[in-house]
């Protein structure tokens, strides 16, 4: 494209100079025979109206004129051309094309007036009489009588119009020889020199599309090829850099790629530079586009950019919390960069800390939990202890319903501990331990049958709806007995005396098993379902330790679901009952889960 504008620049001009030159001269020659033709036929035509003046002028002072007529016919193909005689008045007395009598008055005609004037006048115009163009001259004479009369000779230019189309024909003949030589001139010399153009825009086009290994090629001497050799340096240099600077970029994006912590890069005016993937992910914002927008503009977090702000003005490093940012607690530091001379942007490096603040709320949230749990059964065994030592003991009603009460209590600690270990056995498995294929109908109606006894004590009637082709599922049986007896024993436990609950298993089109625990117990409220998962949640806290449960059960459910690639949820109407469904994943599915 360069070189093809600079060769249009060069020759174009160069053609266009020798077609204005030779239009120049075809004109001007044109112009110059013309005026040479109509001179001489003015000269000419001078000539022939005195002789006509000569020779008609001795008829004019005659009355009756119609006797000019057939004269001025005879001259007029003597002269061969248009003869007219007009009066001093402008009446045409005679004229040798057409009738006198229905011709108008020639009086104001432009070279009747003229030759008035001036004795003789001349004028080039379209005749409307005969629809030629034709050059009129006009003589004022006057008769031996003394009486003034007008002798207009008129010639049809035709025959100049012939001759000047064969002179601008042959003109033109000639003018594009010349042209197409000149052209033909031209384009050699353009194009020697637009050679070396050339090769320059190829190898600038080639250093553009990163082809570093081009170089040209131009030999000899003079400044294209001084050019040329202070170019192929250049390349040599660019090349040299370009490979460098790639390896350090390929580094720089692999080390911003793998870190763990968000690193974003801005100029002075707060522009992205450079963002790396987790940056994106902690601060809220989509990393395509990102490079070169404001900071404002992608993160809206009121410290960042007000520490941002601060560091850039006084260069001083600042480390500050920012809690939460999209659900996340940050800890970012702030920095100049370079670290010597005057700043140029400013790097901030934003890490996670959300695992290790909610770690420490878990910690205390545990604590708290644990010690809540223990505290009350603790009080009421050494509040019972005491009153034993204290004589109760030997009392034969009392000392019982104590002992009773304290073993109690010793079994609701057991269990709280028990669970404790089974939750955090649950929590640390980093895969199913020794995973075997469970038959989950024989495995629900064992626990129905250990739990037939709690419900029979409550009026309560157990259904068991298993279809016996219930595929086998792939997990360990005794979470999986653990996690259903945890959901059965709930059902029983708050489900009135004379209710009803059923046990139910069947494989989903998604081949998901399903395991449902429905009863027509007293129900769970709207705003406790999201809870009920957690470690020592209780809807009712009171009725829950006078039933014997240690807040885990559910929370031990979930785990066991989750380590077999499945899930429990739950729907339930407060006063109508509750229905929990254990959702685990097919033979399949479940080896898919162990590979992955």
């Amino acid at each position: 494209m360069l070189t093809s504008r600079f060769f249009r620049r060069l020759f174009l001009p160069y053609l266009l100079l020798v077609c204005v030159a030779i239009s120049a001269v075809g004109s001007f020659a044109g112009w110059r025979i013309r005026k040479s033709y109509l001179q001489n036929i003015r000269q000419q035509l001078g000539n022939e109206a005195g002789l006509v003046g000569d020779l008609i002028g001795p008829e004019i002072s005659g009355q009756n004129v119609n006797h000019i007529q057939p004269q001025v016919h005879s001259l007029a193909q003597k002269l061969g051309c248009r003869v007219t005689i007009i009066d001093y008045s402008g009446r045409v007395l005679g004229d040798s094309e057409a009738d006198p009598a229905h011709m108008e008055n020639h009086r104001h005609r432009d070279e009747v007036m003229r030759a008035d004037v001036a004795g003789q006048g001349e004028s080039i115009r379209h005749s409307a009489t005969v629809g030629v163009d034709f050059l009129y001259l006009a003589r004022r004479l006057q008769s031996p009588q003394g009486q003034p009369y007008f002798v207009r000779l008129s010639m049809h230019l035709a025959d100049l119009s012939r001759q000047l189309h064969l002179l601008y024909g042959a003109l033109a003949a000639v003018s594009l020889a010349v042209i197409i030589l000149a052209t033909g001139l031209g384009y050699i010399f353009a194009s020697r020199h637009t050679a070396p153009v050339r090769e320059l825009a190829d190898f600038a086009k080639g250093l553009a599309s990163g082809n570093m290994h081009y170089r040209m090629l131009s030999s000899g001497t003079g400044e294209i090829a001084t050019l040329a050799a202070a170019l192929n340096a250049m390349a040599d240099s660019i090349s040299s850099l370009l490979d460098q600077t790639t390896k350090d970029h390929a580094e720089l994006l692999a080390i911003l790629t793998s870190m763990s912590d968000g690193v974003i890069a801005i100029d002075m005016r707060q522009r992205i530079v450079l963002v790396n993937e987790k940056a994106s992910e902690l601060l809220g914002f989509p990393l395509e586009g990102a490079q070169g927008q404001a900071l404002f503009e992608l993160v809206g977090n009121e410290p960042i950019l007000r520490a941002t702000t601060e560091v850039l003005s006084d260069g001083q490093r600042r480390t500050f919390q920012v809690s939460p940012t999209v659900g996340r607690y940050l800890e970012v530091s702030a920095c100049t960069f370079p670290s010597e001379g005057p700043p140029q942007g400013l790097v901030l490096v934003a890490h996670d800390t959300t695992r290790s603040v909610r770690y420490q709320e878990l910690r205390k949230e545990f604590v708290a939990n644990v010690s809540h749990e223990l505290r009350t059964p603790l009080t009421v065994i050494k509040g019972f202890t005491e009153t034993l030592m204290d004589g109760a003991l030997s009392d034969p009603v009392a000392g019982p319903k104590f002992l009773g009460t304290i073993r109690k209590h010793v079994d609701q600690l057991t269990n709280l501990v028990s669970d404790l270990l089974e939750l955090s056995r649950l929590e640390s498995l980093p895969e199913l331990p020794r995973p075997v294929r469970v038959d989950l109908v024989g495995l629900v109606r064992r626990v129905a049958d250990l739990l037939a006894p709690t419900a029979q004590k409550k009026s309560q009637t157990l259904l068991i709806e298993i279809s016996r082709d219930l595929p086998r599922v792939l997990g360990n049986a005794d979470y999986l007995e653990r996690a259903i007896s945890n959901l059965i024993d709930n059902a029983i436990k708050y489900t009135p005396e004379g209710g009803t609950v059923r046990v139910s298993a069947r494989q989903e089109p998604d081949e998901m098993i399903v395991v449902e625990v429905e009863d027509n117990g007293i129900g769970i409220p709207a705003d406790d379902i999201p809870r009920i998962f957690e470690r020592f949640y209780r809807v009712d806290r009171s009725r829950s330790r006078e039933m014997g449960g240690t807040g885990l059960g559910l929370s031990i459910v979930k785990h066991v679901a989750q380590v077999h690639g499945g899930s429990i949820d739950v729907t339930s109407t407060p006063g109508s009952g509750s229905c929990f469904r254990l959702r685990l994943a097919s033979p399949r599915e479940a080896l898919a889960v162990g590979a992955a």
